[in-house]
């Protein structure tokens, strides 16, 4: 198995939660539970695409429903897997290849006998959730479960979709299982780690660039560009795939993308790395020669503020009490009125780099090892700078261990 869960900490969780399987249907979940990608028609984000069944049964194996197109390559890569597929609209055939005097059309139609498909069988404009659904239940039935009550991740399901999931699966009873991924998902494996600190040594070598290379008279496409530069070369080699979201601010007041830098500018880089579908995420803030004294003390206020918040992000500690230290700490420096939804977030393989859980005030969610938490102070300030103060911490037994190199203070650039 190729995937990232931890079937033992999976059964705990399903078993505090009254369910017998949790049943995936996000592609970004059915890559996290078998470190595959769901498939071509998972680009229309609606339930059937593919579905992941984890039993809380450990005894059971996994299984997937997958799209013909991409079954064989999954179950080579997925030899312990139970593995069901259905049809989408995407028409492929073997080709022999040792069979030159047959004809080209001949030998393709051959291959198209040889997948089972013949021509009266028509394929779907896109996919069928009843198709995949029917295969869902194949599996359901055969470890067991076609009556058991299971936990689906309703926070990506359409509300049309689930409906006609329930109608198809009548023996079912289908609940919320997406706090039950959600905490299993909050722990992460070395692998995870790994990728994870991947992100931001390629995020912090984008930054490197961009700090040695941007000068005034640059827009916020060509300070992009540098970090782009920065991470590309640094990725050379790196076998998993690479992708970067920049959340760039230009100016004391946020500047038109096509804007140029101007001494005195302050520059917020937000920068979001993603290596194979593991989106790190760290911030750093910079100036366009030297700041001014207002700039320099609200960075000044934000470090502050980090250094006590990250004091308090320890196992043990629940997140609601990590937002009020940095709350309180930005209040003794004069922001007593700064209210900020949340400090910081999980990091993992998501639709956006900030996951589930966040530093929120009304969080309960306790810190344990092996989290991986970016913690940020933001002070967006119109007419002054937009600063953000982001680092990614691995939570270890000691404590928070920062996967990040590069300084917090306020840089100069240009």
């Amino acid at each position: 198995m190729t995937g990232f869960v931890d079937r033992e900490r999976a059964a705990q969780l399903m078993e505090r939660a009254g369910i017998k399987a949790l049943v995936l249907c996000a592609p970004e979940a059915f890559h996290y539970a078998t470190g595959a990608s769901i498939g071509p028609a998972g680009l229309f984000r609606r339930a059937g695409a593919g579905f992941v069944v984890i039993p809380a049964g450990r005894d059971l194996p996994i299984g997937v429903v997958v799209a013909d197109f991409n079954a064989g390559q999954l179950q080579r890569a997925l030899s312990d897997v139970v593995i069901r597929s259905h049809p989408i609209w995407i028409e492929t055939a073997t080709f022999d290849a040792s069979r030159p005097a047959q004809g080209l059309a001949r030998r393709i139609v051959a291959g198209f006998g040889s997948s089972g498909w013949t021509p009266a069988i028509t394929r779907p404009a896109t996919f069928e959730l009843a198709n995949s659904v029917h295969e869902l239940k194949q599996i359901l039935t055969g470890f067991g479960l076609e009556r058991a009550r299971i936990g689906v991740d309703l926070d990506f399901v359409p509300a049309a979709d689930f409906s006609a999931m329930q109608a198809l699966l009548p023996g079912c009873t289908m609940v919320d299982g997406s706090a039950v991924l959600d905490r299993l998902r909050a722990i992460k494996s070395p692998r995870e780690i790994d990728l994870l600190q991947q992100g931001i040594i390629l995020s912090e070598a984008g930054l490197e660039r961009l700090q040695v290379d941007a000068m005034a008279g640059m827009r916020q496409a060509d300070l992009i560009a540098l970090y782009r530069q920065g991470v590309t070369t640094a990725a050379a080699g790196l076998a998993h795939p690479v992708a970067t979201a920049e959340y760039v601010t230009l100016g004391a007041r946020a500047k038109s993308t096509d804007a140029k830098a101007m001494p005195g500018d302050p520059l917020k880089c937000d920068m979001v790395c993603t290596v194979g579908g593991y989106a790190s995420d760290m911030s750093r803030n910079f100036t366009f020669g030297p700041p001014s004294a207002e700039q320099a003390e609200l960075h000044a206020i934000a470090e502050r503020a980090f250094d006590d918040g990250l004091a308090s992000l320890v196992p043990g500690t629940a997140l609601t009490h990590v937002h009020r230290v940095a709350t309180d700490s930005l209040a003794r420096q004069g922001l007593r009125s700064y209210r900020r939804g949340h400090f910081g977030h999980g990091v993992g393989q998501s639709v956006f780099s900030e996951q589930w859980p966040f530093i929120a005030a009304d969080s309960d969610v306790v810190i344990e090892a092996g989290m991986v938490l970016a913690f940020e102070i933001p002070l967006y300030i119109d007419s002054l700078a937009s600063f953000n103060l982001e680092d990614q911490f691995l939570i270890t037994p000691d404590g928070p261990v920062a996967m990040n190199r590069l300084p917090r203070r306020l840089e100069t650039i240009g």
